[in-house]
């Protein structure tokens, strides 16, 4: 004799059960894999910038992301970061400098990691810019040809003032001359910094 008050199970809640219970199963890799992790620290990365980035056009602000290039655990991993600061030479002497903020890693399998980083080397840069001690990228710079060439130029003035008007005239003379060689330098503008899409840094894995 069936109990009156046995209740039978509705099939619809079991299939909806069912079907839960696979979409967590198939979920689970996936929350898996863009998990957070840990680069950790003096961690060395080759990378390869994506983007083009210039003193002139590029602002502060501007995101920019590059590929690791090297063999090993981090290969193909994007690198994600900003441009925190850009500083424009003199027009006299002086560099360019230029600021790239490293945000975050992430893996090609989705994971993630937070990371402070600094730039250790540039490959073959096409206008020989460098890095200082701060990590800051630095144009070429001129700084020592600017100075020489307002020191002709100041030089050459003296001569003339002593030549047309004396002791007094070398003094103005001098001047004249330092202003024409400050001119001849400031035609050349700005330093300029170019790093192309393409462009090869090492950089390494910091704890701040």
């Amino acid at each position: 004799m069936k109990n009156p008050l046995q209740k039978t199970p509705d099939p619809s809640l079991a299939m909806t059960l069912f079907l839960v219970a696979v979409l967590m199963m198939a979920a689970s890799p996936l929350l898996a894999s863009t998990s957070s992790f840990v680069v950790p620290n003096d961690v060395a990365l080759r990378i390869r910038l994506d983007d083009t980035l210039t003193s002139s056009d590029s602002r502060v602000g501007d995101p920019f992301s590059a590929t690791v290039v090297e063999q090993g655990e981090y290969q193909n991993a994007r690198v994600y970061g900003h441009i925190a600061e850009i500083q424009l030479s003199g027009k006299v002497k002086g560099s360019t400098s230029m600021v790239l903020r490293f945000d975050r890693l992430v893996m090609p399998d989705g994971r993630r990691s937070p990371i402070h980083a600094e730039i250790v080397e540039l490959y073959h840069a096409p206008s020989g810019e460098k890095v200082d001690v701060e990590g800051a990228i630095e144009s070429g710079g001129r700084g020592r040809k600017s100075v020489e060439h307002t020191a002709i130029g100041a030089g050459a003035g003296a001569l003339l003032g002593g030549i047309f008007g004396g002791g007094k005239g070398a003094g103005i003379g001098s001047v004249i001359g330092g202003v024409g060689g400050l001119g001849t330098t400031a035609f050349h503008g700005h330093q300029k910094i170019t790093l192309n899409s393409g462009q090869e840094m090492l950089i390494r894995i910091t704890g701040r």
